[in-house]
């Protein structure tokens, strides 16, 4: 019989825990609402969902990722519409969702080398 090993990839981070007030990236637990793309991570100025405006998601999209995965916090929360089409005009993609749901997801697609970006609502 044989297992199955999953390998992360040195070029990027990954999230390593999530316990619904905090997301740990490595060995770090974080504490305030961030980002992470590839081997670079920085603080998101915005702490709740009601602050997600285009001028909050420009800095994300100057990034050129190919999809931004918004982990919403413990519930899934839609987008507003606005937001959804600015950055489609900008050719990316947004999906949202919980914020255990954008750490699996971001972990698979950042394993297979796509260019995702994780961006993680957490209140203060």
């Amino acid at each position: 019989m044989s297992g199955l090993t999953w390998h992360q990839p040195e070029h990027a981070l990954s999230v390593t825990g999530v316990d619904g007030e905090r997301v740990r990236i490595g060995n770090t637990w974080i504490e305030k609402s961030f980002w992470v793309f590839g081997q670079q991570q920085g603080e998101w100025t915005i702490a709740a969902f009601d602050e997600l405006t285009t001028s909050a998601i420009d800095p994300l999209l100057a990034l050129k990722p190919d999809v931004i995965l918004l982990g919403t916090g413990r519930k899934h929360r839609l987008a507003p519409p606005t937001l959804q089409a600015h950055v489609l005009r900008a050719g990316v993609g947004l999906e949202a969702m919980s914020t255990d749901a954008a750490a699996r997801t971001y972990n698979v697609l950042s394993g297979e080398g796509r260019a995702v970006l994780g961006a993680f609502l957490i209140g203060r």
